[in-house]
């Protein structure tokens, strides 16, 4: 197994800024600063002549019609199998916008600032394919976080506080990495106007200072995961005090990778299909609830969430079909299995697709290509800001998981 990576900056330049920064509805100024870069990282793994491609993008997301072209041209060039192209994304929330109209129906990107990532994501790839690959193993180690993020909703609720991180090491020395975690990358509140990858960033410098290579981050099912019941603030000294803590934890003194048995690859598609067709009455009854909850607000994070959940159910007023289409591979490496799932899985969904996957190192693999918005589980519908103005029947994100978790039983 060999492996090649290399990271491009698509931090925003001064034709950029100032931007808006997508994320926060109840956020509506421009940008006034950098907190740190922004990048692209591309991984690409040689197993035994088949190739994957992974790219972390230090972006809030990524629309299909975008990355379906990105992919499109990594196969064309290469020859690589556009099932075994990633192109995740961090899901920080202070990043520039990167849709024309953001996802309130506010302002949008400054025009030409997607166009240039692309630009820097290619050539990320272009440079991992043209330099040297180096001859690899794989190594691997979980650690279960404490003290630093839960479930948002209740920290009595199922969440997943294990951080899986990925060694690809020529005799001791690490190349290349992978680090996986299920947690918001939203330390940084909406008062912040810098721009700055949040958690996912400290977590990827904190995994450089160790390895001495910048990794690809792999969000987890984070649809209901964040910092907020630990939360001592929303700003830098809050962000670098969580991030130390969690990557402490992670690089503890005992820390001990395990060796993987790394395959070549075999890919398994799942689809889930359906589209919806809103009722007005529904849709209106769905806004005077959350616009209640905004009213009545009793703390600043709670006007924060649901100001945003308010904007969406506005939109949602023009009753527009709402397409579900939930596009996943399941990748079998061996010893690391990992589950792509365009979606803002809520973490116990999570937890027992990784238990399906049956193996030493299974990666649960949310946003990543494009996402359909949170799949939220069946007591909290309704309740929680991440469904309160969904378009998805409740029950939807129960039989979906069945269906996936059977699909990996089989595929197995």
């Amino acid at each position: 197994m060999k492996v090649s990576t290399y990271r491009s900056e698509i931090t925003p330049t001064k034709e950029f800024l100032p931007c808006y920064l997508s994320g926060h509805a109840i956020r509506t100024e421009l940008s006034n600063g950098i907190i740190n870069p922004l990048w692209a990282t591309a991984l690409v793994l040689d197993i035994d002549g088949t190739k994957l491609v992974w790219v972390s993008v230090e972006l809030i997301g990524l629309d299909k019609v975008y990355t379906d072209g990105i992919r499109n041209q990594i196969q064309d060039k290469y020859g690589v199998d556009i099932n075994l192209i990633n192109i995740d994304f961090v899901h920080t929330h202070s990043a520039p916008e990167y849709r024309k109209v953001n996802y309130f129906g506010g302002p949008g990107e400054v025009p030409g600032y997607m166009d240039f990532v692309k630009k820097q994501i290619l050539k990320a790839v272009d440079i991992c394919f043209k330099q040297n690959f180096i001859e690899v193993e794989a190594y691997y180690d979980t650690v279960t976080i404490d003290g630093c993020y839960c479930n948002r909703n209740g920290m009595e609720k199922p969440c997943d506080k294990t951080v899986t991180t990925v060694e690809f090491k020529n005799e001791d020395k690490v190349v290349a990495g992978l680090c996986n975690f299920t947690c918001h990358s939203t330390v940084l509140g909406p008062q912040n106007l810098k721009v700055s990858s949040d958690l996912a960033g400290y977590v990827a410098r904190a995994c450089e200072k160790q390895w001495g290579v910048y990794p690809v981050i792999a969000i987890g099912a984070a649809g209901d995961m964040s910092n907020r019941h630990y939360r001592q603030g929303n700003d830098l000294n809050e962000l670098n005090r969580v991030g130390n803590e969690m990557m402490s934890q992670v690089f503890n003194e005992n820390r001990t990778v395990k060796k993987m048995n790394i395959t070549k690859p075999k890919v398994n598609l799942y689809r889930f299909h359906e589209v919806y067709q809103p009722e007005l009455e529904n849709k209106q009854k769905q806004y005077d609830e959350i616009k209640s909850k905004v009213e009545n607000a009793k703390t600043y994070d709670e006007k924060k969430t649901f100001t945003s959940a308010l904007a969406m159910a506005k939109k949602g007023l023009a009753c527009n079909p709402f397409d579900l289409d939930l596009q996943c591979a399941y990748v079998d490496l061996g010893d690391l299995r990992y589950f792509v799932i365009p979606a803002e899985l809520f973490s116990r969904f999570g937890i027992s697709i990784k238990k399906a996957m049956n193996c030493k190192c299974p990666i649960l693999w949310g946003y990543c290509n494009y996402t359909v918005g949170y799949l939220g589980n069946i007591e909290d519908y309704g309740a929680s800001f991440e469904t309160a103005s969904s378009d998805i029947p409740k029950g939807t994100t129960e039989r979906i998981t069945e269906e996936i978790i059977q699909f990996i039983k089989e595929s197995n």
